[in-house]
Formats: C-alpha cells, sequence, structure tokens
C-alpha cells in the first residue's frame, strides 16, 4: 500500500513537470524499481560516483561520462523525454569546495532551469542517496521523498512467501510478533534475517527474535547518535512505586497484543514522564519497562544533539527520532529531559536552536504513528516548558517521591537479594525506621558499604547491627541537598501529578 501510494505521487510530479525528485534511501535495488515503474517508455540514463555514466539495467560503465559535470553537459543537449538518475547524491553535490562539484552543481541548475521553461524538455532528474543533501542554488527545484521502510502488513506478506517458499508452518501469532519485531528494517535485511533463521533450526518463528534485535543494535551503535542501553533490570528489583508498577503492567498488556488492541480501538502507548527526587528509582524504571515489554532501550542524550553549524543540531535531532521510528518497536528514554530544552524564551541565539529542537520533539510526540515508548524522566519540572505537560504529549506523568517506610524496606530486601545475602537474619523493617528521607540510591550505598566492611572484617557475617553501623554514618541526599529538596517538593506539591506509589 505505501509502495502504490508512493508510486502514484512519483507518476504526478513526473507528469507536472517537477524537474528534480531526491529520494532518500539505502536502497538502491527500491529506489530502481520505483523509477522504472514511472518512466514509461522513456530511457533511462544513470550517473554514479563508482563508475560515471552507466547502463541502468546492467550497471556496465559507458565511455566517456565519468564525471558528473561532463555527463550532466552531455545531458543538456539530449534531454528529449528522458529520465536521469544520480546516484551518491550527497556525494556528489556536497559543498566541499572541490571545483569539479560546484560545476556539476552550476550544471544541474542550468538543466533544471531548462526542464522547467523549455516547453520541448520534459525529461526529469532523479537524485538518489541515503541522505539528503540539498545544495542552496538547487532549494527550489528539489522535491524531497523519503522512501518509507515496509509497513507491518508488508512484513507479514514477506513471512508468508517465505514460509511458502521453504514449506514452513509460521503460526498467525508469530508472523504478528515478527512483523512488529522487523519494524525499520529493509526488504533485504528481513530477509536475510529469515534466511539467518531458518539456517539455525530449519524454522521461523518467535525464537528467532533475538536475531532482530541484535541486528536493530548493530543499526544503532552505526548510527552514533542514540544508546542502546543493554537491559538486565525487572520489576521486582524496585522496592515500592506499586502505582507505576502496575500502570506500565498495564501497558505492556496493550503492546504484547497490539494488532488485537488496534482492533479494539485501542491507542498505541504514546510514553510517560517520570519526574520526582534524584535517585529515587526513575532511571531504573526505565531500564524494568523495556524489560517488562520486551522491547530494546535506546537512550537520547539530547545534550549530545548540539551542533556548531547552523542546522546541524536540528538535523541531529531529525536523525535521531527517526532513527527510533526506524527502529520501532522500542523504548526511547530521555534522561534529565529538563537539561536538554534549558533556555527556552531566553531570547539569546542558543535559546533559538533549543526552541526549535523543542518544537520539533514535540510535533514528533503529536504526529508519531510509529511504536516508540517514550519515556522521559526529570528532576525539576518547573524548569519543563508547560506545553510538554499537557495531556497529549504523554500518556501518564507520575511523581516519585522519596520511599516511605514500607518501600525502604522493600528497597532493603531488594538489595540485600541482589547481593546473595539474606534479608531473613536481617531486620529491614527496623532499618526502615532509620533510614527516614534517604532515597533508594542511598539505601543502596549503604548495602554496599556495609558488604565492603563486612569483607574488610574478615569476610564477617553480614547483620543488622552492621547496617545500623553504615546508616548512622550516612548523610542522605535529602541531608546533602536540603535546600534543593525543599524547592523541589514545593513545586510539586503545587501540580496535580499522579504519585507513583
Amino acid at each position: 500500500m505505501q509502495t502504490k501510494k508512493l508510486i502514484e505521487q512519483l507518476r504526478a510530479h513526473v507528469e507536472s513537470h517537477y524537474p528534480l525528485l531526491y529520494l532518500v534511501t539505502f536502497e538502491e535495488h527500491d529506489a530502481d524499481a520505483l523509477i522504472k515503474s514511472v518512466a514509461g517508455e522513456r530511457r533511462i540514463y544513470e550517473w554514479n560516483m563508482a563508475r560515471g555514466q552507466v547502463e541502468f539495467d546492467t550497471k556496465r560503465a559507458m565511455t566517456g561520462y565519468a564525471d558528473l559535470a561532463t555527463a550532466l553537459d552531455n545531458w543538456l543537449e539530449e534531454l528529449d523525454n528522458h529520465i536521469l538518475v544520480i546516484k551518491d547524491a550527497h556525494l556528489a553535490l556536497r559543498d566541499n569546495h572541490l571545483a569539479d562539484n560546484h560545476l556539476a552543481i552550476a550544471r544541474l541548475k542550468m538543466l533544471a532551469n531548462k526542464i522547467v521553461h523549455d516547453q520541448n524538455t520534459t525529461s526529469t532528474v532523479f537524485l538518489v542517496s541515503s541522505q539528503s543533501c540539498v545544495p542552496p542554488e538547487l532549494e527550489k527545484f528539489i522535491t524531497l521523498f523519503d522512501l518509507p521502510l515496509p509497513d507491518e502488513e508488508s512484513i507479514k506478506s514477506i513471512v508468508h512467501e517465505y514460509a511458502k517458499a521453504y514449506d514452513l508452518n509460521v503460526p498467525d501469532e508469530a508472523t504478528s510478533k515478527l512483523a512488529q519485531a522487523f519494524r525499520g528494517l529493509s526488504k533485504h535485511e528481513i530477509v536475510q534475517l529469515l534466511n539467518r533463521g531458518y539456517q539455525q533450526d530449519g524454522n521461523v518463528g518467535l525464537e528467532d527474535l533475538d536475531l532482530v534485535l541484535a541486528e536493530k543494535e548493530q543499526i544503532i551503535k552505526k548510527s552514533g547518535i542514540l544508546e542502546m542501553v543493554p537491559v538486565r533490570e525487572n520489576l521486582d528489583d524496585i522496592g515500592g512505586l506499586e502505582k507505576l508498577k502496575s500502570w506500565l503492567k498495564q501497558k505492556a498488556v496493550v503492546l504484547d497484543n497490539l494488532d488485537e488492541a488496534r482492533k479494539f480501538n485501542v491507542d498505541p502507548p504514546k510514553g510517560i514522564m517520570i519526574v520526582g527526587m534524584p535517585g529515587c528509582g526513575k532511571s531504573l524504571t526505565a531500564k524494568a519497562a523495556a524489560k517488562l515489554f520486551e522491547l530494546p532501550l535506546l537512550r537520547l542524550d539530547v545534550g549530545s544533539l548540539m551542533g556548531k553549524y547552523v542546522g546541524e543540531s536540528e538535523g541531529n535531532m531529525r536523525r535521531a527520532l527517526k532513527q527510533a521510528d526506524a527502529v520501532s518497536p522500542c523504548v526511547l528514554w530521555i534522561d534529565e529531559l529538563e537539561k536538554a530544552f534549558v533556555g527556552i524564551g531566553s531570547g539569546n541565539a542558543g535559546s533559538e536552536v533549543v526552541s526549535r529542537l523543542f518544537g520539533y520533539f514535540l510535533t514528533w510526540m503529536q504526529e508519531k504513528t510509529s511504536p516508540v515508548f517514550v519515556l522521559a524522566t526529570a528532576n525539576d519540572i518547573s524548569a519543563l516548558p508547560p506545553e510538554l505537560l499537557r495531556k497529549g504529549r504523554f500518556d501518564e506523568i507520575f511523581y516519585v517521591d522519596f520511599p516511605n517506610e514500607t518501600e525502604r524496606a522493600a528497597i532493603f530486601d531488594v538489595h540485600l537479594k541482589s547481593r546473595e545475602k539474606s534479608s531473613a537474619a536481617i531486620d529491614c523493617r527496623m532499618l526502615a525506621t532509620k533510614t527516614n528521607g534517604f532515597s533508594g540510591a542511598d539505601i543502596e550505598s549503604v548495602v554496599k558499604e556495609a558488604i565492603e566492611n563486612a569483607f574488610v572484617d574478615g569476610k564477617a557475617k553480614l547483620d543488622t547491627n552492621r547496617l545500623q553501623a553504615v546508616i548512622k554514618e550516612t548523610q542522605p541526599l535529602s541531608v546533602v541537598m536540603k535546600d534543593k529538596i525543599k524547592e523541589y517538593k514545593e513545586k510539586f506539591s503545587q501540580t496535580k501529578i499522579k504519585p507513583a506509589s
């Protein structure tokens, strides 16, 4: 369906004599098929960086037109009703101070002008590359098209065709889950992964999901913008926050049965913002949520997107969000969100860049249709623009406070068990009464230090008294940052945000 719509759009632009159509894609084979589908009886000429001018169907090199400027000079003279294709366009048109590139841009501008103004010239130029590069001289002539990757229905068809070719029985449930997992991959990548799964055990099914995750991790690593965070934590590693955990479990049911949920008119989950005190489990929740959803966790450091050139920061933001869309379904974790958009409205040059980043992010959040679950965390809610807090951006906003006595006992139990120390011999309830104002991170630090002390003390047994002694020597975050914590609490008390506990 996507391909059919794109073909109709391209054909309409060709028939309307748009001079330069720019196809942004890694899949040159798919681009060739699209161009052939709209070319009709027209002859197609191609130029690429590797071999110069080539025969479009065979890719065999032709003599005499090795550089783009020369090929364009030839095309200027022989334009009658042809399709002209320039591959690796971002390399050929990049402003790198090479005279040949500047000459190519100038001649391409002449060619575009001739197509626009000469009634007898009915040619169309297709630019094809993995990333867009639009010289200012060509802006008004170029129309950009991002070639879509296969949607879920297309992926299901690919899986069905593969299963039929190899006489495999792939249940509908497995096909649906594979279709969700394969989102963001090209047809070639999908078939390659199906081949690997088949080679492993002679079958294709849910057991191949790990292969998909590994492939997507490679995509993220190569992009250099997002970070894929390894996840080992689960909800049982979180002491307290029962309301938040219950909410996440409900969303997990929807994400796990997304096709059925859509048929029932359930909106796909957009995301959640978790605000509150430092060291109280916000980051841990992000990791546990990804584990619960069985989705890759991508971390976006908005500060790292800031570039030194005009438009670079916005371009990085677009690439990051496009990358998240491409590898979805996934969890996109934006940590310390308030630092990302600090300075909006201050009036300086940096503020203008941040405002544009913020605007692009809001638009993406509002309009995204891909299953990217956004999990944003923040300490200082007052630093966040109010537009980000209104309903519709996130499904819910939760407030995480310092743990109460019951939660502190649970947190002691979690950290003792995770270090293979028996909590049965330790009075976690009593320790909880001694740690009022301690964050989860404070309690973890107490447990780690007590275990280290026991080791240094001749591998002595860890007991309640030793933990209590460490507690007495510990200054919790609520004391160290007393004024800041008081400020946070006052601000949170003025908002009507759902408590996580």
